[in-house]
């Protein structure tokens, strides 16, 4: 699928303003909670559908602070659930899982946050999203914590 013009200058404005973002900015609440310092970032698990409802309606599974100007530069946010919000594609979690009840698989949780780490690298050093997500899905699949980036066992 062909990305429209508009998408990519937004993201590419995206990035460029998040090089100077307030650093004293910090989101928390009862939606966010901390779970681990890895590498240079702390992880937190984070109710998507509070942060789709209350933030940006695109947040998917996960996010990082060049993606998200929510979120601070040292954070990465993973969500706890599989999320379907309603008929809009953002609103429907892309992945096939086996629980009714939809939570992240451990697995899950981990893979996407190394997803996360490796996408925030490659775009600091320039590399547009569309890219570095595409590099970060192989990286994904390279570390094999799942086997499908989009398939959840749990």
């Amino acid at each position: 699928m062909k990305r429209s013009t508009f998408i990519s200058s937004l993201e590419s404005d995206i990035q460029t303003v998040a090089k100077n973002k307030d650093k004293t900015f910090v989101l928390k609440g009862p939606w966010k909670k901390f779970v681990r310092r890895q590498d240079e970032f702390r992880i937190y698990a984070v109710n998507g559908t509070w942060v789709r409802r209350n933030l940006s309606v695109i947040f998917r599974h996960a996010g990082h602070g060049i993606v998200h100007e929510f979120i601070p530069h040292d954070e990465i946010w993973t969500e706890t659930h599989h999320y379907v919000e309603g008929k809009g594609e953002n609103l429907k979690c892309p992945c096939t899982y086996n629980s009714l009840k939809r939570p992240i698989s451990k697995a899950f949780f981990d893979s996407t946050t190394l997803h996360e780490i490796h996408e925030y690298r490659l775009m600091k050093q320039g590399v547009p999203y569309k890219e570095a997500h595409k590099q970060a899905l192989a990286y994904e699949v390279k570390v094999g914590l799942l086997k499908d980036p989009y398939k959840d066992n749990n």
